[in-house]
């Protein structure tokens, strides 16, 4: 099978189990600042990609064009400074991730769009950042 169509086939499947998964997508009004928020968003949205241990080994990393980050080691390939506001960017807009096909992440949908309710995306946004931020290598 050709690698886009064994791609297809395999985003296929991604969005069937995302569609099957009981609790996969938050209500829009669910509370996306809680302490757990940021892990829980992280294994509903990047997991399938990043790997659960979020070192870019996931399910689907392999019928992609270029590896996933390994999301542990952003403050390591930064002098030791996490990137905040280029993890949040690549969040918010996907940052150009080529490997993808597209800038859009497979996910995504319009759980962290801002344009229906702003503060809510910023809030999902955030408790993701948090998280990532949370599991860097010392």
């Amino acid at each position: 099978m050709r690698r886009a169509s064994r791609f297809r086939v395999l985003v296929g499947f991604a969005v069937l189990i995302a569609v099957a998964t009981p609790g996969w997508a938050q209500s829009e009004d669910e509370d996306a600042t809680g302490p757990e928020s940021g892990k829980k968003i992280y294994l509903r949205h990047c997991a399938l990609c990043h790997g659960v241990d979020a070192s870019g080994n996931g399910p689907l990393a392999a019928a992609l064009q270029i590896a996933p980050t390994d999301l542990t080691r952003l403050s390591v390939e930064h002098d030791d400074e996490f990137p905040a506001a280029k993890v949040a960017d690549v969040i918010r807009n996907g940052g150009g991730v080529l490997g993808h096909g597209s800038t859009a992440m497979l996910a995504w949908g319009l759980y962290f769009s801002e344009k229906r309710k702003p503060e809510v995306a910023r809030a999902r946004i955030k408790a993701l950042v948090d998280y990532i931020r949370s599991i860097q290598q010392k």
